[in-house]
């Protein structure tokens, strides 16, 4: 059903170049080997939750637990949302928050056999995951999570020193689309070997290599600063040489081939006495911060989201892991790195800190990574949690409409509607089978519910035209005004065939409706019909068309429609012509593998979404041919989706489990 009409449509598909390899590697290899393994979120975040009172922030921020992450390091973001977790050890994880309510809902590892895997990140649909001795690829986790990826692997670039010490690589792909890749030396202190103690970069498929920076002891965090597109990164110094020497650093790195000093520099301008007196390179370059002598900084990222107060834009959030070889431990915060209006370093100052309390650590922050909504996640190895930084959200909350709130305790709810005034109109079957029982309940803008119009059969499509909705009821259309009179528009008499199972209602703009009818469970009495303004009914197409079960409609250009087929998943379009009593159609088909296709509806921007019941899932296309992208899963059975009037979710009944679920999309 469209809930939302609109001619655009987006016109960039990053993952089409993938889409047969992809398939390919599907029907290779058995879902029987994946390595996919499901771990309980928060199962020890409810101890880790109680200490987050202990943290100390500026007024109007907030901490809470995220996801459970075992060892969490680097952080990367997928295209729909999901975000993905390297770690020190075997594994990665693919953090899954379906409901967007800011608390992720699954975490699965998607990868357990790794030397290493510490560095991720997303380009252009594709994973990268770095690892001690070389870097992989693998194609469009955010399409299906139970892809087979071991198989898939894609080794890029394998010549890595395989050393563990400061072997554990980050990761991120720079403005010009190149991979940068930090490698750390193997050692406290030593004359570096071939790549040892620098930053590389490449391109995406692994090939032109290139050292872009050298003299980098252990770098552990790097991003572009918005505005110049330089190169920071964040360095350790040497350690065993006292307390407070040598610093850690934040260094820049506008050019290839810079030098940042060591190991003929420890750290800042500080210099080990076994390499005092060996000369230097010629231009060496200094930090543009300097943080305390071994606090540790690994991971961070410059702040450019909405959420902040407005002075945060551009600054640096960097993650200090904290000591681990000072008499006193430091550390174990959130520095903010402060930037003047020529994007030059004017102060730092503690962020958030409180890890360390009284002498004793609770938590070591790792990486930063920043979320569409412009809250930060932070990832922290030693309790294997992710927290989420927000500002101001409490009193948000307390303004949220009805359509970003779950409603419970419809029965059997199947399709929905969002009126320009807010208020949202909801078909309820009832009992499926049993007449009578069936209604259209109100969601109001305050979260309130009402009948509008009760004593329907088993209402499913709804859709509003002229402030009168119209609603499919088995083998009837009805049409009812907003307040609450019901009208049949074609009862079961007026169609060509017999209505089996009338199931979707669109509206295009001359106010022509039109209804899907299902038929039986093999497709038979299948068809889509026309119901003029003069309430004349044509049959389109019938149960010969090609298309087993048709459910969702959705307008795509005058006298086209697309079609979601219930019966085997798939996605067509039906054009006709000669709209007369005879009215001949062509159909084609543009896309598949939606298990039970049912609800079809685009936002503003032309993004098509479309629901598969029988699987509790919904897919995005930036075009009808486009590969999806599952931006939702674990429903009990996602019924017909619509818009919300503001155009930032989708309005999707859960059928068996008796709820309408908002989902962000904005």
């Amino acid at each position: 059903m469209n809930k939302f009409k609109s001619s655009g449509q987006a016109g960039i598909t990053t993952l089409d170049q993938i889409q047969n390899y992809k398939y390919r590697l599907i029907n290779t290899f058995a879902f029987a080997t994946l390595s996919l393994i499901a771990v309980s979120s928060f199962a020890g975040a409810v101890e880790v939750e109680e200490n987050l009172s202990k943290l100390k922030m500026p007024p109007g921020f907030k901490a809470e637990i995220y996801a459970d992450v075992p060892g969490a390091r680097q952080m990367t973001l997928g295209t729909n949302g999901n975000v993905y977790v390297g770690t020190r050890g075997k594994n990665v994880y693919a953090v899954v928050d379906k409901n967007k309510d800011h608390k992720a809902d699954q975490v699965i590892t998607i990868l357990d056999d790794l030397n290493v895997g510490n560095g991720v990140a997303m380009h252009k649909g594709n994973l990268y995951v770095a690892e001690q001795d070389r870097i992989t690829r693998y194609a469009a986790p955010d399409f299906d999570l139970n892809l087979p990826f071991k198989q898939m692997r894609e080794v890029i670039y394998d010549k890595l020193p395989n050393k563990f010490h400061h072997g554990w690589r980050y990761i991120a792909f720079g403005p010009d689309e190149k991979l940068y890749v930090t490698v750390g030396a193997p050692c406290n202190i030593c004359a570096p070997e071939g790549i040892e103690a620098s930053i590389i970069r490449m391109d995406p498929d692994g090939s032109a290599v290139e050292t872009y920076a050298k003299g980098v002891r252990n770098s552990v965090g790097m991003d572009f600063q918005p505005g110049t597109n330089v190169l920071h990164f964040t360095d350790n110094g040497v350690d065993m040489m006292g307390n407070d020497i040598p610093h850690d650093e934040l260094n820049a790195a506008p050019k290839k081939g810079m030098h940042f000093g060591f190991p003929f520099y420890a750290g800042g301008n500080a210099r080990q006495k076994d390499w005092i007196s060996k000369t230097a390179p010629k231009d060496v370059t200094f930090p543009v911060n300097e943080f305390q002598a071994h606090s540790a900084n690994l991971g961070f990222k410059f702040y450019t989201g909405q959420q902040f107060p407005a002075e945060y834009q551009g600054d640096a959030i960097v993650a200090q892991h904290g000591s681990w070889n000072r008499d006193k431990p430091v550390g174990y915060q959130l520095m903010r790195i402060k930037y003047d209006a020529k994007h030059q370093v004017k102060s730092s100052e503690v962020f958030i800190d409180g890890w360390l309390n009284n002498g004793e650590v609770w938590g070591r922050p790792s990486d930063v990574l920043q979320l569409p909504d412009g809250s930060l996640l932070i990832s922290d190895d030693y309790n294997g949690v992710i927290y989420r930084i927000s500002y101001g959200e409490e009193a948000t909350v307390k303004v949220m409409p009805s359509s970003t709130k779950v409603l419970n305790n419809l029965q059997m709810p199947e399709s929905a509607i969002a009126h320009p005034d807010g208020r949202i109109f909801i078909t309820e079957i009832g009992e499926f089978g049993k007449n009578g029982d069936g209604k259209v309940t109100i969601l109001n803008k305050d979260g309130s519910t009402k009948t509008l119009v009760d004593g329907l059969n088993d209402p499913k499509g709804i859709d509003l035209f002229n402030n009168q909705l119209y609603i499919a009821d088995v083998d009837h259309v009805v049409r009812v005004t907003l307040d609450g009179k019901k009208t049949i528009i074609a009862k079961p008499a007026d169609f060509q065939d017999k209505p089996i199972f009338l199931n979707d209602i669109e509206i295009d703009g001359l106010g022509n409706v039109y209804v899907s009818d299902s038929g039986d469970d093999n497709g038979k009495h299948g068809a889509i019909y026309k119901i003029t303004p003069a309430g004349k009914v044509l049959q389109l197409i019938n149960d010969q068309s090609g298309i087993k079960r048709p459910n969702g409609l959705l307008m795509d250009g005058p006298n086209k429609m697309l079609v979601a087929d219930f019966g085997t998943g798939k996605l067509f379009q039906v054009a006709f012509a000669g709209m007369s009593d005879k009215p001949t159609a062509k159909v084609s088909l543009l896309n598949e593998g939606f298990g039970g296709a049912d609800g079809l509806v685009r936002d503003a921007d032309g993004t098509l979404y479309v629901s598969d019941w029988a699987n509790g899932k919904v897919w995005q296309l930036s075009e009808p041919k486009a590969t999806p992208q599952l931006i939702s899963e674990g429903h009990q059975s996602s019924a017909d989706i619509a818009l919300s009037v503001d155009g930032k979710y989708l309005l999707m009944p859960d059928m068996k489990a008796g709820k309408l679920v908002p989902l962000a999309i904005r």
